[in-house]
C-alpha cells in the first residue's frame, strides 16, 4: 500500500500555500523513492512497463493524479496539475505516449454522462494537456509528431466546442512552440500549427493572433508569406496590417464562434505584444522586424476600437486595464498620444458616475493611478493636466466630480513657480528639435531617437505651443508675469522672424538653427496662438488689487508689449516673414506709437473712470494691431488697421473731451465713435476681438449717447428693408438678406397670385426656368408651341445632362450662400445683444433704457416662431426677463406712456402664452416707470383695466391672471392702487353670473381679486398707518363686491337659467362653483390675518340673504356637494369671528 496517500488529500485544498506544500512533499517522497529503483534505458510507452521501471509509489502517484483532474472536488485540478508536471519533469523515463493514453482513458467523455460530468471530462484533459506541456517531456527523445500533432489537434477541438476554455488552450498551444526546434520535421510541425491551430493562415481571434506572434517570433525563417498570405510585412504587428490586427484585437470578428468568453483580465497576447514594444532586450528584433509604432497602434485598438463611440461596456472595461498597464511608461513626451480625446472622455464619465458600476470602478481605479503619476513627475502632471484644458469633455456642469478637477486639485497642489518654468523649457526645446519618442524607455534619447517624419513634426510643434498657451492661461496655475512674457516672446520670435543664416542674431531663442528648420504652417500656427493669447490676457483678471485687467505688473498692456517686440529696430541677423509686412510697416509703427500715447496719458488721470476708458481703447487698438501684424489675409490686415486707426480717433475726441474742450456742432462723441467701431467688429472672424468687445464698452456704458443707441436699435431692427440703422460694414449683407427675403416674399405673393390660372405652373422658378430652356437650345416660347417631340441622340444628351448638373449646382450653391447669410445675422445680432445686455445691466437707470426696450420687445416677437432664429429671441427674452430690474430716472413721461400702450396692446393680441409672459415683465417695467414719475396712476390703472375687459369679454384673449400678478409683485407697495382698483372693477362687472364671456373667465375674476389681496402683507408691512387706510377702503370696496357677486353666483347656480337649453347641461357646476368659493375664502383669509383689513373683514358678516342662498345651494343635488359646504361654512365662520393676527415684517 503506498505510503504517500496522506499528501493527495490536501492537493485538493482550497488554500494555495497548502495545495503547494502537499505537492513538494509529496514530489520529495516519489523522487526518493524512484532514486532507489534501477536506472532506466528507455522510456515507458504502457502502464505495464510503467509498472516495472518506476516505484510503486511513483506508478500509482503518475495515474492517481491524472485520474483526479477530472475531480470537481474544491482545488483538486489545480493542485493534481501542479504536482503532476513536476512528477513528469523530474522522473525521467515516462512517455509522452504513455501520459496521453492514461490521460484519454481517465478523462473519457461518454454520451451516457450528465453534463456536469461531461464538463468535469473536459477540464480534466486540458489541465492534463498543461500539466504535460509544463513538464516539458514534449523534448525527450521518444516523442514523435504524431503525438505533438495529437496534442495540438486536442487543444484546438476543446478551443472550438467551447469558448470559455478556447484561450487557455490556445495559450497551451503557445507554450509548445518553443520546444518545435528539437525536432527534425520542424518545419512540418509549424505547417500542422497553422493548419491546426491558425485554420490554415486565417488569423481572425486574439487566441490565433497570440499563436501567429509566437511562431514568427521562435521561427522568422519559416516562409511566413505562404503561410499567412492575408497578413503583409514582416511582422503580425506591420503597419500594413493595422486594420486587421484592430479588428482582431477588438474582437470584431464576424463568426462569434471563433471568439471566446468576455472575462475581466486583459488576454494573454497583450502580454507578447507589451514584451515586443517594452522589453529592451527585443529592440533589435523590433527594429529588424518594423512593427507599427505602439501609438499607432495605440491609436487604432484603444483610441478608436475599445473607446470608439459606442463600444461595449465590455471593450471599455478592457480599455481601462491597458491604460492602468500602460501607465508606468507614461512621460511627458507620450501624454498626447496616450490620453486621447475617447480615453479621456470614458474615463471623465466614469469619474462622475454616480452607480458605480465595475467599469466606473476600474475608471476611478485608473483615474487614481494616473493622479499617482503625475504627482510623482511634475513635468508628466503638467503634461496630463494642460492636455486636459483642451478635452471639453472633462468638464461637469452637473456639480459632480471632473477628471479635470481631479487632476487640477491634485496636480496643482504639488507644482510651484520652478516646475512650471521647467515645463515651459521642455515645451520650448521639443519646438526646436522635435524627435521621436519610444515608449520603451520614455525618452527620446538613445539608439532609438532618429529624424521624425514631417508630420510628426508639424504635430509635435503644434502640441508644445498648445501646451505653452494653456499653461500661461490657466488660472489654478502659480503663473507669473514673466512666464507669460516668456510665452509670447517665444510665439512672437517664431511667428514673426526667420535667423538669417550665418549672420550674427541676437533675438532670443534664433541663437541656434531650428532642426528641422520652421516650416510655414508651423510659423502661422504660432501666429494664431500667438493672438488668441494675447486677447485671452487682455480679458484676464489679476487677483492682485489695482492692478487692471489685461496688463502687466508694471502696467503696460499686453498687446502693445507683443507690438513693440516685433517692431523693436535693434533686432539684428533676422528677417520679418510677417504677411505683407512692408505694406503694414508703417501702420504698424503708427498704432504702436498711439498705444504708447494711450499709455502716458492714462497715466496722468486722476478719475478711474476716465482711466478704464482710455486702457479700454488701449487694449482694443492694441489688439487690432496684433491682428493686423500676423494675420494672414490681406484684406483683413488692411481691415484691421484701418479700425485701429478708428480707435485712435476715438481716443483723440475723448482726449480732447477730458481736456475740457468743447466738440464742434454735429462732431460725434467718442462713444458713437466707439459704438460704430464695436458694431463693425462684430462682422469679423476673430472671435478673440468679437469677446474682447463687451469688455471694451462697459466703461463706456455709462458715458452712451442717443446716437450710440440709435446705431444698436438699428442693427437690431435690421430685416426686410430696414437696414438704415447698420453699420456700414454689414450693409452689404443686410441689403442682401432683404433682397433675398423680398424675393422670397414676391415668389409666394406670385403662387398666390397666379393659382389656377391657365398655362402657369405654381412655384415655378423663372430664371431655372431660363437657364433649362438655353441648355435645350431653343427658345421658350418655341417649346411651348412647338407640336413634334424633339429628339436628342447620346452625345446631345450627354452635354445636356452637364448643363443641367451646373444649373443645378448653382442653385445649391446659392441655396447655401442664403443660409449662410442667414446664420451670420443671426451671430451679428446676437453679438450686438450682448452689448445690449451690458448697457442695460450697468445703466439700468439711463433714460436711454426707453429706447432698447420697445426694439428688444419686437424683435422677441418677430424670432418667435422662426427656428432659424431662436437664439436671437431667446437672448432678446432673456435681457427683457433679467435686465429690467431698475426704473429710468428722469425719463420722458410721454415716452413711458407710448411704451406702456404699445406693449399692453401686444400683449392683447398676444399669440400665445410665450409671448404674454415676457410683455408682463415689459408692462410691469412701464407701469413702475410711470408711477415713480409721481402722475401715471391713471395710465396704468386705464391700460390694465383694458387689459382685464379684454380678458374677461374676448373668447380668443391670451390674458391670465399672471400677467397682472407679474406687475403687482413688481410695484412697490405704494403704487398697488391702480392694481386693486382694477381687481375690484373686475370683480365687481365681471365675477357676476352671465357678464364675462365663459364661465371659466368668471372665475378668473375671482382668481384676479385673490391676486390683489395676495399683496396685503406686503401693504401692511411696508406702509406706514396713513398710507395703509387708503388700501383698507380699497380692501372694503373689494370686499362688498365679493359679497354681492358671490351672493348672485350661488343664487344662479341653483337656478333653472343655469342649464344648457340645447344639451340640459349645468353651465356653472360643482367643479367651477368649488374653484369660486376657494378664491372667496383666500381672499378673506389673506386681508383677516392683517390688523389693518381686518375690520373690513368683520364688516363683511354674512346676513339672511347668504343663508338663504347657503340653504338653496345645499338642497341642489349636483351642486352640493360636502367640500363645497364645507367651503361656505369656513366662509361664514371667517367673516363672523375673525382673528387678526400682526403680519409679519
Amino acid at each position: 500500500m503506498p505510503t504517500t496517500l496522506e499528501f493527495y488529500w490536501e492537493l485538493a485544498s482550497l488554500d494555495e500555500s497548502t495545495r503547494i506544500k502537499a505537492a513538494t512533499q509529496l514530489i520529495s517522497a516519489l523522487v526518493k523513492f524512484q532514486a532507489e529503483m534501477p536506472k532506466a534505458s528507455r522510456l515507458a510507452t504502457t502502464e505495464k512497463e510503467l509498472d516495472e521501471m518506476c516505484a510503486g509509489d511513483v506508478s500509482y502517484g503518475v495515474k492517481r493524479l491524472i485520474k483526479g483532474l477530472a475531480s470537481p472536488r474544491d482545488g483538486a485540478r489545480q493542485g493534481y496539475s501542479v504536482a503532476l508536471a513536476e512528477l513528469l519533469g523530474r522522473i525521467d523515463c515516462i512517455s509522452v505516449k504513455l501520459v496521453l493514453d492514461l490521460l484519454w482513458k481517465s478523462t473519457e467523455a461518454t454520451n451516457s454522462m450528465r453534463g456536469q460530468e461531461q464538463r468535469d471530462m473536459r477540464f480534466g484533459r486540458i489541465f492534463g494537456l498543461m500539466a504535460l506541456v509544463q513538464s516539458g517531456i514534449i523534448t525527450r527523445q521518444g516523442t514523435t509528431p504524431v503525438e505533438i500533432r495529437k496534442i495540438v489537434m486536442e487543444l484546438a477541438a476543446i478551443g472550438a466546442k467551447k469558448s470559455y476554455l478556447r484561450e487557455i488552450a490556445y495559450v497551451t498551444m503557445t507554450s509548445m512552440v518553443p520546444m518545435l526546434k528539437r525536432f527534425d520535421g520542424r518545419d512540418e510541425l509549424i505547417g500542422m500549427f497553422v493548419e491546426v491551430g491558425l485554420d490554415k493562415g486565417v488569423v481572425e481571434t486574439p487566441d490565433e493572433l497570440l499563436l501567429a506572434m509566437r511562431l514568427r517570433r521562435q521561427y522568422p525563417g519559416y516562409d511566413w508569406h505562404s503561410a499567412l498570405p492575408q497578413w503583409q510585412g514582416r511582422h503580425m504587428l506591420s503597419a500594413r496590417n493595422g486594420a486587421k490586427v484592430a479588428k482582431v484585437l477588438c474582437e470584431q470578428t464576424e463568426n462569434p464562434a471563433a471568439t471566446g468568453t468576455w472575462h475581466p483580465q486583459l488576454h494573454r497576447v497583450w502580454d507578447e505584444i507589451f514584451d515586443l514594444y517594452f522589453n529592451p532586450q527585443r529592440a533589435d528584433e523590433a527594429q529588424a522586424h518594423s512593427p507599427m509604432e505602439f501609438e499607432q497602434l495605440w491609436e487604432r485598438v484603444v483610441e478608436n476600437g475599445l473607446f470608439a463611440p459606442g463600444a461595449t461596456q465590455s471593450r471599455r472595461f478592457w480599455g481601462f486595464l491597458l491604460l492602468e498597464r500602460i501607465l508606468p511608461h507614461l512621460s511627458e513626451d507620450t501624454v498626447p498620444s496616450l490620453m486621447t480625446p475617447n480615453i479621456v472622455r470614458a474615463m471623465s464619465d466614469n469619474i462622475s458616475a454616480k452607480n458605480k458600476t465595475p467599469l466606473a470602478k476600474v475608471g476611478v481605479q485608473v483615474a487614481e493611478k494616473l493622479s499617482a503619476v503625475c504627482e510623482n513627475n511634475t513635468k508628466v502632471g503638467l503634461a496630463v493636466l494642460t492636455h486636459l484644458l483642451s478635452q471639453k469633455s472633462t468638464i461637469r456642469t452637473d456639480g459632480r466630480m471632473s477628471l479635470r478637477s481631479l487632476m487640477a486639485n491634485r496636480i496643482v497642489a504639488k507644482l510651484d513657480g520652478a516646475a512650471i518654468v521647467g515645463y515651459v523649457e521642455y515645451l520650448q526645446k521639443l519646438f526646436a528639435a522635435p524627435r521621436r519618442v519610444h515608449l520603451r524607455d520614455g525618452l527620446a534619447a538613445g539608439p532609438q531617437a532618429g529624424t521624425a517624419a514631417e508630420r510628426t513634426v508639424e504635430k509635435q510643434r503644434s502640441w508644445a505651443v498648445d501646451q505653452m498657451v494653456r499653461v500661461a492661461r490657466f488660472g489654478q496655475l502659480p503663473v507669473t508675469d514673466a512666464l507669460a512674457a516668456r510665452v509670447l516672446r517665444f510665439l512672437s520670435t517664431h511667428a514673426a522672424f526667420v535667423r538669417v543664416e550665418g549672420a550674427k542674431c541676437n533675438v532670443e531663442g534664433l541663437e541656434e538653427p531650428l532642426a528641422p528648420p520652421l516650416s510655414k504652417a508651423s510659423q502661422d500656427y504660432c501666429a494664431l496662438a500667438l493672438t488668441n493669447m494675447v486677447g485671452e490676457l487682455s480679458r484676464q483678471a489679476s487677483s492682485e488689487a489695482g492692478r487692471a485687467i489685461g496688463r502687466a505688473r508694471d502696467g503696460t498692456a499686453w498687446a502693445t508689449w507683443v507690438l513693440g517686440l516685433v517692431l523693436d529696430k535693434r533686432h539684428r541677423g533676422i528677417s520679418r516673414v510677417l504677411h505683407r509686412y512692408e505694406e503694414t510697416r508703417a501702420g504698424l509703427e503708427a498704432v504702436l506709437k498711439q498705444l504708447r500715447g494711450m499709455a502716458r496719458a492714462a497715466g496722468k488721470l486722476k478719475e478711474a473712470g476716465d482711466v478704464q476708458r482710455v486702457q479700454a481703447l488701449e487694449i482694443l487698438q492694441g489688439n487690432l494691431g496684433v491682428a493686423a501684424a500676423f494675420g494672414a489675409e490681406p484684406q483683413a490686415q488692411t481691415e484691421y488697421l484701418e479700425a485701429a486707426a478708428e480707435v485712435g480717433e476715438c481716443f483723440e475726441r475723448l482726449e480732447r473731451q477730458l481736456a475740457g474742450k468743447k466738440a464742434a456742432d454735429g462732431e460725434p462723441q467718442p462713444v458713437e465713435v466707439l459704438t460704430d467701431i464695436l458694431l463693425s467688429l462684430f462682422t469679423r472672424d476673430s472671435s478673440v476681438l468679437r469677446r474682447l468687445c463687451d469688455q471694451v464698452f462697459v466703461p463706456f456704458a455709462e458715458t452712451m449717447t442717443a446716437p450710440g443707441i440709435e446705431a444698436i436699435v438699428g442693427v437690431l431692427q435690421a430685416k426686410e428693408g430696414a437696414g438704415g440703422g447698420a453699420v456700414e460694414t454689414t450693409a452689404d449683407a443686410l441689403d442682401a438678406m432683404d433682397a433675398m427675403d423680398v424675393d422670397e416674399d414676391a415668389g409666394e405673393a406670385g403662387e398666390a397670385g397666379e393659382a389656377g390660372a391657365p398655362g402657369q405652373a405654381d412655384g415655378v422658378d423663372e430664371e431655372l426656368r431660363q437657364r433649362i430652356q438655353e441648355a435645350l437650345g431653343s427658345p421658350a416660347g418655341d417649346a411651348s408651341d412647338s407640336s413634334d417631340e424633339e429628339t436628342f441622340d447620346d452625345e446631345q444628351m450627354t452635354v445636356f445632362d452637364d448643363k443641367l448638373a451646373e444649373i443645378f449646382r448653382h442653385k445649391k450653391e446659392q441655396k447655401a450662400w442664403a443660409r449662410e447669410l442667414r446664420l451670420s445675422l443671426v451671430n451679428f445680432k446676437l453679438r450686438v445683444l450682448d452689448i445690449t445686455d451690458v448697457f442695460l445691466a450697468r445703466q439700468g437707470e439711463n433714460p436711454l433704457v426707453l429706447l432698447l426696450v420697445p426694439v428688444l420687445v419686437d424683435l422677441a416677437r418677430a424670432t418667435l416662431r422662426d427656428s432659424r432664429s431662436r437664439a436671437v429671441h431667446e437672448r432678446a427674452v432673456s435681457i427683457l426677463n433679467t435686465r429690467l430690474g431698475k426704473t429710468p430716472a428722469g425719463a420722458d413721461p410721454a415716452q413711458v406712456r407710448e411704451l406702456h400702450a404699445l406693449v399692453h396692446e401686444r400683449a392683447r393680441r398676444a399669440g400665445d402664452q410665450r409671448e404674454l409672459d415676457v410683455l408682463a415683465g415689459v408692462a410691469a417695467f412701464a407701469a413702475r416707470t410711470l408711477l415713480d414719475a409721481g402722475d401715471g396712476g391713471e395710465d396704468v390703472h386705464k391700460q390694465y383695466a383694458a387689459a382685464a375687459a379684454d380678458f374677461m369679454t374676448r373668447k380668443a384673449s391670451q390674458m391670465h391672471v399672471g400677467f397682472f400678478r407679474t406687475c403687482m409683485g413688481r410695484l412697490r407697495a405704494s403704487q398697488l392702487a391702480p392694481l386693486w382698483r382694477v381687481a375690484r372693477d373686475a370683480l365687481a362687472q365681471y365675477a357676476r353670473p352671465k357678464q364675462a364671456v365663459n364661465v371659466y373667465r368668471q372665475v378668473q375674476a375671482f382668481a384676479l381679486a385673490e391676486a390683489a389681496a395676495a399683496t396685503a402683507a406686503r401693504i401692511a408691512s411696508d406702509l406706514d398707518a396713513a398710507q395703509a387706510a387708503a388700501f383698507v377702503e380699497h380692501a372694503r370696496a373689494l370686499l362688498l363686491a365679493l359679497r354681492a357677486a358671490l351672493q348672485e353666483t350661488i343664487v344662479y347656480a341653483v337656478s333653472e337659467d343655469n342649464r344648457n337649453a340645447a344639451t340640459g347641461k349645468l353651465l356653472l357646476d360643482a367643479p367651477r362653483l368649488r374653484e369660486i368659493i376657494q378664491n372667496a375664502l383666500q381672499l378673506t383669509r389673506r386681508l383677516a390675518k392683517i390688523d389693518a383689513f381686518a375690520p373690513a373683514v368683520a364688516a363683511l358678516a354674512p346676513d339672511d340673504q347668504w343663508a338663504r342662498a347657503v340653504r338653496e345651494l345645499e338642497a341642489a343635488d349636483k351642486l352640493a356637494s360636502p367640500v363645497i359646504k364645507n367651503l361656505c361654512r369656513s366662509l361664514a365662520d371667517l367673516t363672523q369671528s375673525p382673528k387678526p393676527k400682526k403680519a409679519r415684517a
